[in-house]
């Protein structure tokens, strides 16, 4: 589980990178009560502007690192998307 002291200091560029790198579409979302969404990928190459935001992700554990700049959302990550969205984030397709 996450440290919520230590969530509320994400940012809003650093949501939106977190979406993005499960490719976080509203229009792809289903469901009306009980909204659903698939994520078709879970990694982010970040470039050098991104690498301090993907760290700090990183180190409040919300984001895992699997290369030099490969990153990804893990379960901790899915559950606070899931807090700010409202939409439950479901397994990774494999």
């Amino acid at each position: 589980m996450f440290d919520y002291e230590k969530i509320q200091s994400v940012t809003y560029k650093q949501i939106d990178d977190m979406k993005h790198t499960i490719g976080f579409d509203a229009m792809k979302v289903k469901g009306t009560k009980y909204r659903k969404y698939e994520p078709y990928r879970n990694f982010f190459d970040a470039g050098k502007r991104d690498i301090e935001d993907m760290e700090k992700l990183v180190e409040i554990g919300l984001m895992t690192k699997s290369r030099e700049h490969l990153y990804h959302v893990n379960d901790d990550g899915k559950k606070f998307l899931q807090l700010v969205t409202g939409v439950e984030i479901l397994p990774d397709m494999d």
